[in-house]
């Protein structure tokens, strides 16, 4: 396995929403927040959020937030007994565009990240199930678009936005008050600041994860065959005057296939898959774009170690010399 790294520099907000959805009936859909039959969910950014200035290439992440959760149900309205697929409308009030033109808002669902666009939709499947375990989950972000921030460094947005909205095949329900819609607040809390560290990946090979040479017949479906260990280091010397006493997270994606949120796959028919945990949690898998924290900053260099895990998913696995790849995206709390 090849873990690559790189600091990512202006454009990407990115905190986590997740929502559970029960089924009933359902076509013409109503959905509500279960139990108190809210429509609307304000998610807030109420703490300051700082991003990097060192580079303003559009799509690099800036920022990633806690998980946020929420449980709501979907119903039959118009009496359609065979029932109907939930999706996320994006952007149902259409002013995501509205947002500071140096920021791109969105939402990370499966691990794709989905840009809000009007009238654009995106499956959740029969009985709307988005469950914040890692299966499914919804995430929002925010992007750089390439344009630059404020000249303060300070975003000024006290606005709310409605990122998607659950609705049904049929498109948005035009009752009032009848299905839920997630909203982000608090854009206003972004400041850029002047911190850049270096970050690199420390492993059995360098800066690879080496496996080395496995026995094919080993292969047992779901077992765990062998964990290598490796580490992020972030090195602060000369990084800029504002990074101390800031907490560093990183975040892993790939470009490579995945079998659910937290499986890298070398290739769709490997027979086998790497996964990514805590080192002293081994068998806690990290989903892709999901926050983990490296450490808070007050010396020059921060070192969080990890494991690399090769996991059996078939008992006739493809033999022959793999590779596969994380980037590893540094952010700030």
């Amino acid at each position: 396995m090849c873990v690559t790294q790189k600091i990512t520099r202006a454009g990407l907000v990115l905190f986590t929403l997740l929502a559970a959805a029960l089924p009933l009936k359902s076509f013409a859909l109503s959905c509500k927040e279960a139990g108190t039959n809210s429509v609307k969910q304000v998610i807030t950014l109420d703490k300051p959020i700082v991003v990097s200035t060192s580079s303003l290439t559009a799509g690099t992440l800036l920022w990633r937030s806690q998980t946020f959760s929420s449980t709501f149900k979907c119903e039959d309205t118009d009496g359609y007994p065979r029932g109907e697929d939930a999706y996320l409308y994006w952007d149902p009030t259409t002013l995501m565009q509205s947002i500071h033109k140096s920021l791109e808002v969105g939402v990370t669902y499966h691990s794709v990240d989905y840009k809000p666009s009007p009238s654009a939709k995106t499956l959740v499947g029969p009985g709307t199930t988005c469950r914040p375990d890692g299966r499914g989950g919804c995430t929002v972000y925010i992007k750089a678009t390439g344009q630059q921030p404020p000249q303060n460094g300070q975003i000024t947005d006290n606005s709310q936005y409605a990122l998607f909205q659950v609705d049904g095949v049929g498109g948005l329900n035009n009752r009032p008050n009848s299905n839920f819609r997630a909203y982000i607040a608090g854009l206003g809390n972004i400041h850029f600041i002047s911190c850049n560290p270096q970050i690199t990946v420390v492993a059995n090979n360098g800066t690879l994860v080496n496996f080395g040479k496995i026995p094919a017949r080993n292969a047992v479906t779901g077992k765990i065959e062998k964990q290598v260990p490796f580490s992020v280091q972030a090195n602060l010397t000369g990084a800029g005057q504002d990074c101390q006493g800031q907490t560093l997270i990183a975040s892993f994606s790939t470009t490579y296939p995945t079998q659910d949120t937290t499986t890298i796959l070398p290739t769709t028919n490997s027979g086998f898959g790497i996964l990514i945990s805590p080192a002293d949690n081994p068998t806690g898998w990290i989903p892709l774009k999901t926050p983990v924290p490296l450490g808070y900053v007050n010396g020059s260099v921060i070192s969080t170690n990890f494991l690399a895990s090769l996991k059996w998913l078939s008992t006739t696995p493809k033999e022959g010399t793999f590779n596969a790849s994380a980037n590893i995206d540094v952010t700030f709390k």
